[in-house]
């Protein structure tokens, strides 16, 4: 069936059409405008209506790498249905990083949003009403935060049936189940009945290759499961479920040795790490895991002050599977050009 004419931001994108739109945000005390990029493909044929965001926070580059590659390999000629692609969502977090509002308060956090309130609702309101009360579905893409590198990973409500077939489509190595109550984002998606899955890989302010690659296939291939675009999903990897994932605090300060990698298995009590004096290599601190999984995320700071998250360890109801299935992915995982 022939598409029809997707509206957003007073334009209209006509079916087989690919177009860079920019939605007026609210002004700064400077007056100066302020707009947000929105990429636009309108497929020739009909079909679900997906929506992929980055830059939440503002500082999550590769889910902006990841929304232009998107968005530039994929032909309106090949694409059922409409793709709206969104770089940044939060333009003043990028221009003002590390400040996410003028508030301060993240942007996620101010969802569904208010016309009337404050620089950040009104965004969310913005982009709620604008855009996420037209979409089917949506992909946030998203980062550790600065120094926290994440291991790739999809994010959904398990009790969301089509959401988990999607995370199971996408072929990250893990696949975790989120609390729909810890982001604004998720529970404006869910009361508008959209499934969400959020894919977070590598860290905040830096490019991580891998991450980028897996997070483009990921997508492709849960388009592919929607039926917006025609070919075989592939289905080389075999995620494995997490339903925990907790970060570990470290109780002293100094200076941090990593001694465990990104998808390595652990026991309760196994020694992971230390904390040293920066002057000298005696009164080591031992760091020991207190649960059982697998090392998801690592702080990759050499220096760290009491009270920081040092080691993400997310547990599986099968922890020897987890281990071979990231085992095996580690081995197969993209190849690609520094």
């Amino acid at each position: 069936m022939k598409n029809s004419s997707f509206k957003i931001c007073d334009a209209s994108v006509h079916p087989g059409e690919k177009a860079t739109l920019a939605l007026p945000l609210p002004e700064q005390y400077s007056c100066s405008p302020m707009y947000m990029p929105i990429k636009v493909i309108n497929g020739k044929q009909s079909g679900r209506k997906l929506l992929v965001f980055a830059m939440v926070d503002g500082n999550e580059f590769n889910g902006l790498e990841i929304a232009n590659q998107l968005y530039d390999d994929i032909s309106a000629d090949e694409l059922q249905g409409t793709l709206i692609a969104i770089p940044v969502l939060n333009v003043y977090g990028l221009s003002h990083f590390p400040k996410p509002t003028p508030s301060g308060v993240r942007l996620s956090a101010c969802f569904p949003g208010d016309e009337h309130g404050s620089f950040g609702e009104r965004i969310a309101h913005i982009f709620t009403k604008e855009i996420l009360t037209q979409i089917d579905c949506c992909i946030e893409l998203n980062t550790g935060s600065l120094n926290h590198e994440i291991l790739p990973q999809v994010y959904c409500s398990f009790d969301n049936v089509e959401a988990k077939k999607l995370a199971k489509a996408f072929q990250a190595p893990v696949i975790t189940e989120v609390e729909t109550k810890q982001s604004g984002i998720r529970v404006t998606a869910e009361s508008l009945n959209i499934p969400l899955l959020v894919y977070e890989a590598g860290e905040a302010q830096r490019f991580d290759q891998t991450a980028i690659q897996v997070g483009l296939d990921g997508i492709k291939n849960v388009m592919c499961k929607l039926g917006m675009l025609s070919g075989e999903i592939d289905d080389s990897v075999t995620p494995v479920f997490s339903k925990d994932d907790d970060w570990l605090i470290s109780s002293s300060s100094g200076v941090l040795h990593s001694e465990v990698a990104l998808g390595e298995s652990i026991k309760k009590g196994d020694k992971i790490g230390r904390l040293t004096d920066p002057f000298s290599n005696e009164n080591a601190t031992v760091i020991k895991s207190d649960l059982d999984g697998v090392i998801v995320g690592i702080n990759r700071s050499p220096l760290i002050q009491e009270g920081v998250s040092i080691f993400k360890v997310a547990s599986f109801i099968d922890n020897q599977k987890a281990e071979e299935i990231l085992e095996e992915w580690e081995e197969n995982k993209p190849e690609v050009d520094e």
